[in-house]
């Protein structure tokens, strides 16, 4: 939870790659649940419905989502989308235009390529598709909430992963990772910036952030930082 000012945000991890509370389930991926001034946001859905679940465990109702988020298109973020329940009201769905690209990632071991995209295809679930805003750079969702795709990598000693691939038409091509978006909400003169993995390299993204808002400070970042190999 976040007070600022009598405010409150709360921030529920629904899905992380370890638990450590009886009756949740972990996996490797993200999903994040936002509560903002009555606005509520799903920041990514993991790759399967293990959101689901353990939202039900801590008491977090989905059916208050106002926006579905994904931060990019790779399957540990988006795959359990399919998974949300759609009776009724479906929420906005917000990605970036790049997103549903075909995507490969490279083995270490052979040099194999594997998919690493989005599991699902638009034509199979109609719900979705027909909820779907696509971001192409930036996107307010809500007052003083808003997305930015397209991060340059500004700082030398970051940059994506040259494991990445992405379908050209029959051609694999390195993934640039423009579909990463971040979501920024400003509070009190302050930002809060959700990044799902930070694939252009969170100090570029954060670096980008504090350009996009001339005179606001960062005062929490929540993200995945791919920070495994770093010094």
């Amino acid at each position: 939870m976040i007070r600022k000012n009598g405010a409150l945000m709360k921030i529920h991890i629904l899905t992380d790659n370890r638990v450590e509370k009886r009756g949740l389930l972990a996996e490797h991926g993200l999903s994040v649940f936002i509560e903002h001034e009555g606005f509520c946001i799903l920041f990514d859905t993991g790759q399967s419905g293990v959101y689901l679940h353990n939202a039900l465990q801590m008491g977090v109702d989905l059916t208050r989502t106002d926006c579905i988020v994904l931060s990019h298109g790779h399957y540990d973020h988006c795959g359990g989308l399919v998974d949300f329940p759609h009776t009724g009201r479906m929420p906005k769905i917000v990605a970036h235009k790049d997103a549903l690209r075909k995507k490969y990632a490279k083995k270490d071991g052979d040099g194999s390529c594997h998919e690493n995209g989005i599991p699902w295809s638009l034509s199979d679930h109609v719900f979705i598709k027909n909820s779907l805003a696509i971001n192409q750079k930036d996107l307010a969702i809500a007052p003083g909430v808003a997305l930015h795709g397209n991060i340059p990598v500004t700082v030398s000693f970051e940059g994506v992963s040259q494991n990445f691939f992405v379908d050209t038409g029959g051609h694999l091509e390195k993934d640039a990772m423009g579909d990463e978006q971040m979501l920024v909400i400003e509070r009190h003169g302050g930002l809060v910036i959700f990044l799902g993995c930070s694939h252009p390299g969170v100090v570029s993204c954060l670096k980008y952030a504090l350009s996009l808002y001339p005179g606001k400070k960062i005062n929490t970042v929540l993200a995945g930082m791919h920070l495994k190999n770093a010094s």
